[in-house]
């Protein structure tokens, strides 16, 4: 029973540190007796990046026997949102996000993705779907799509999808998985971007272009969670195309 108790008041010593940070707590330390990792206390903590993620060095019991050290990376304000990924149909086809990751050294196509507040209802026309969990970061959709595009937008429906692990052995880091359906008169002007223009990073892709791009032109993780996700959705969708 003591230490039942014992790990009971290191869980909310450690999770009192990981709030003061703005950091997402934790449900449970492990149980070593168990056959778990047992995080045992905080080393040391590095916020050299904190305005994205911190990175924190646990002391650590593993079922072996040993103790030793076991690192893991909190995202930047986890206590609002781990982020969003979404699947955006805008008039029939896929919103694609094409951008330059120095992590890859590479051109990149991407679903959108971002922080943001607690989704704010009020601001949604429509119905939302089956979403239960976590939070939809509208400011990625108006910075993606331009304010000409939002203007006539009507966002007909927003579906949780679910949340999937970033990086479980690593990553505290859990993002929301969304399918969003948006009817706008000027969706067509992203397709009339000239090249220079940062918003001209956006193209919208038929069903049929994104399924022949998987593993090719779409090759990250997010992405692909992201449209295994709404494909299992896809006998559900409004015929738009």
């Amino acid at each position: 029973m003591s230490a039942k108790i014992d790990r009971s008041q290191r869980l909310r010593e450690i999770n009192a540190t990981l709030r003061a940070r703005n950091l997402k707590p934790f449900r449970k330390l492990g149980d070593v007796t168990q056959g778990e990792i047992e995080l045992v206390g905080i080393k040391e903590i590095h916020d050299h990046s904190a305005r994205f993620f911190t990175d924190i060095k646990f002391e650590a019991r593993f079922p072996s026997g040993d103790r030793g050290e076991y690192t893991l990376r909190f995202n930047a304000n986890g206590r609002v949102s781990d982020g969003a990924v979404m699947v955006v149909l805008l008039n029939g086809r896929f919103v694609i996000v094409k951008q330059w990751r120095p992590s890859v050294g590479q051109w990149t196509y991407e679903l959108p993705r971002g922080f943001g507040e607690v989704i704010d209802r009020s601001r949604i026309a429509g119905q939302l779907g089956t979403m239960s969990l976590g939070n939809l970061p509208l400011g990625t959709l108006a910075r993606e799509l331009g304010e000409e595009v939002l203007a006539s937008a009507d966002i007909t429906s927003v579906t949780h999808l679910g949340n999937v692990a970033q990086d479980s052995s690593v990553c505290c880091i859990v993002p929301s998985y969304f399918l969003v359906l948006i009817r706008a008169e000027g969706g067509d002007i992203l397709g009339r971007r000239p090249k220079g223009d940062e918003i001209g990073r956006v193209l919208l892709w038929g069903q049929e272009r994104v399924l022949s791009e998987i593993g090719h032109r779409l090759c990250d993780s997010h992405t692909l969670t992201g449209l295994m996700l709404a494909f299992r959705h896809i006998e559900h969708l409004p015929r738009l195309c």
